[in-house]
């Protein structure tokens, strides 16, 4: 029988008295078992502790994906503290502003990550090194912060107010949805799980934990090694991989540009993706290739972890959309109108709104949005409104529409457009910008109002963008307008801009 998990750190601690041999992370070639990493996280919790480490402070890992990151999560577990992951791709003065906002006591780095942090100024001293991660010690605020029960770790999201937002998971959030997909997609400890998303995305929760929780083993693929469809073709069957959590732009690249033909694939029984909406044309490419695995369709905002999930009918060649599916079993779902009137029917639109398990416990320092903006009580049940329009099809799946503000999915990062534009707003002679998706080439498309017209400005824009936005928030085209269209009120016409596309 399971032993209960309570906290994140239970499922490396059962492991390692059960199966402490296994191997639980292949990183670079290096093998680490998770007596290993357990041992690592231990070490780095003696180390915390003697810097003086207390209950419910924030240590940010500013890192690529590497075994030391992952035990600095379990070593933040074991001091009840909460860990803020930042990945590498974000450039230093994000990582700034997030390590800022958090007051984060401790910031860990690889090498490349702490030079670069480096050069901002944050208050930093250095204490540590070990296994690549350099320790960070960080003069924080003496700010008090509400801090709910039991938070775990904070994942920041691209924010409509133009700045990043720290979406607050408790332990037992993530544990209802970790215990869920360990039993829903047969993990054993004999599966071999690819690590494709960075661990400040959701996915990488699935990687990690529920790797841990079945003794299993976790291959970690870097972001370069990731963006390789030649190399992740090799190295999924090499590796023999049985699990796969990504993004449906991963496997359309892989299908399109992999070469899957040249490769065996019999290991590999679970196919899993979420984060945006996957083409269906890509997916019969794919299908083609791997044919016989399980194909999962998984929903849900940051703020839920997954809620959803459908599993295809790989003998249906006819989809058009694939749906989101059914609840599962830890989420309760509500469908509203724009007067929060439940819908029943299907086939009619309206806002979904989960509760359940696995709902966050908060935005990071801010209650306002956290109490009200985010949230409607129906049937004394608390609900978090997730912007997303659905509608109930005949067999009583969900099918995602739209969203109902101006949030955009791309390559599975949810973007916000004002986060880029406020940042553009800053460059000089912009008066005004405006950014939008073109879902047919699946680019950033940014207008900007400048008087400038030189071919210089683009490359500006470019480095501009590259100091303060992660990469995958940088437009991929930039277009310069005298002025933008505006609507009777006196807004930008983003319909106008978007006939433009």
């Amino acid at each position: 029988m399971d032993k209960v998990n309570t906290k994140l750190h239970n499922f490396i601690e059962n492991a390692n008295g059960l199966n402490g041999g296994n191997i639980y992370l292949i990183a670079d070639k290096s093998h680490f078992s998770y007596k290993q990493i357990y041992e690592m996280a231990i070490t780095f919790r003696e180390i915390l502790i003697k810097e003086g480490i207390q209950k419910n402070d924030r240590v940010a890992i500013y890192s690529s994906k590497n075994a030391a990151s992952i035990a600095l999560m379990i070593a933040c577990s074991l001091c009840e503290c909460i860990y803020v992951p930042i990945t590498s791709i974000n450039p230093a003065n994000r990582a700034k502003f997030i390590i800022d906002e958090t007051a984060a006591s401790f910031i860990a780095c690889d090498e490349l990550s702490g030079q670069e942090l480096l050069k901002t100024d944050l208050p930093l001293k250095h204490f540590h090194t070990s296994n690549g991660i350099n320790l960070f010690s960080h003069s924080s605020s003496k700010k008090k912060f509400h801090i709910g029960e039991d938070s775990g770790f904070i994942l920041f999201t691209s924010g409509s107010t133009g700045t990043p937002k720290g979406v607050v998971i408790s332990h037992a959030a993530a544990i209802a949805f970790i215990n869920w997909a360990a039993k829903e997609f047969d993990i054993t400890t004999k599966d071999h799980i690819a690590s494709i998303a960075p661990f400040n995305f959701d996915l990488s929760v699935f990687d990690i934990y529920v790797t841990a929780k079945m003794s299993a083993t976790l291959h970690l693929y870097t972001e370069d090694e990731t963006k390789n469809a030649l190399l992740m073709a090799q190295k999924i069957s090499a590796d023999q991989i049985s699990t796969i959590y990504g993004t449906p732009t991963f496997y359309s690249t892989l299908a399109n540009y992999g070469k899957l033909n040249k490769y065996n694939y019999s290991s590999l029984k679970n196919v899993l993706f979420a984060g945006e909406v996957f083409h269906p044309e890509n997916f019969y490419i794919l299908l083609k290739y791997w044919p016989n695995k399980n194909y999962t369709n998984l929903y849900g905002p940051t703020e839920t972890n997954v809620c959803t999930f459908y599993k295809l009918d790989t003998k249906n060649t006819n989809y058009a959309v694939f749906p989101i599916g059914k609840n599962c079993d830890f989420a309760l779902l509500l469908i509203v109108d724009e007067n929060d009137n439940a819908i029943t029917e299907i086939h009619k639109n309206g806002e979904l709104l989960v509760s359940g398990k696995s709902l966050f416990n908060e935005y990071w320092n801010d209650q306002l949005k956290t109490q009200s903006s985010s949230f409607i009580n129906k049937d004394h049940i608390r609900y978090y409104r997730t912007g997303d329009i659905v509608y109930k099809d005949n067999s009583e799946n969900l099918v995602y529409v739209n969203r109902k503000d101006r949030m955009i999915k791309k390559n599975g990062f949810r973007i916000e457009p004002r986060e880029i534009e406020q940042v553009l707003l800053t460059f000089q002679n912009v008066s005004n910008a405006a950014v939008l998706l073109s879902v047919s080439r699946n680019q950033l498309i940014c207008f900007l109002e400048t008087p400038d017209k030189t071919e210089e400005i683009f490359l500006k824009l470019k480095l501009f963008c590259q100091i303060h936005l992660p990469l995958y928030m940088i437009p991929d085209k930039f277009i310069t307008l005298v002025a933008m269209p505006k609507t009777s009120s006196g807004k930008v016409d983003l319909l106008a801009l978007d006939k433009q596309l």
